[in-house]
């Protein structure tokens, strides 16, 4: 079974997701709603890695499993240094350390991975 336009729109709305809740975490005071939009993250990103194999093994072959791999680089790139540096700053208090990162290097990435999937739809 091909990847086809579906799949992709859904691995856009998860990465959104994560994106918006992880933002919306930075801009938290309240403790309780900051660890639920920790978990929300983590609960999307567990879902979007699990679709990434299944993918690339469904688009084989396939300029789309090109695209697919060099967007789940950068997404392993993005992911760890959010739940390696971001987050984990953030929580011991370093909250503009977590801002910087998140709006700098981070929003760069984001940008690169939205337009990696904006490619990916004209390519399915």
């Amino acid at each position: 079974m091909a990847v086809c336009k579906d799949d992709i729109n859904n691995l856009k709305t998860k990465l959104m997701d994560a994106r918006t809740a992880l933002v919306a975490m930075l801009g938290e005071s309240d403790l309780t709603k900051q660890k639920e939009c920790s978990a929300k993250v983590k609960s999307i990103t567990e879902e979007t890695l699990a679709l990434f194999p299944k993918w690339i093994e469904n688009a084989k072959g396939t300029n789309v499993e090109a695209k697919l791999k060099d967007l789940k680089d950068a997404w392993d790139i993005f992911r760890n240094t959010r739940d390696n540096e971001v987050i984990p700053n953030f929580f011991a208090g370093k909250v503009a350390e977590a801002k910087a990162v998140g709006g700098g290097i981070q929003k760069e990435r984001f940008a690169k991975m939205s337009s990696a999937v904006d490619e990916l739809l004209t390519m399915t």
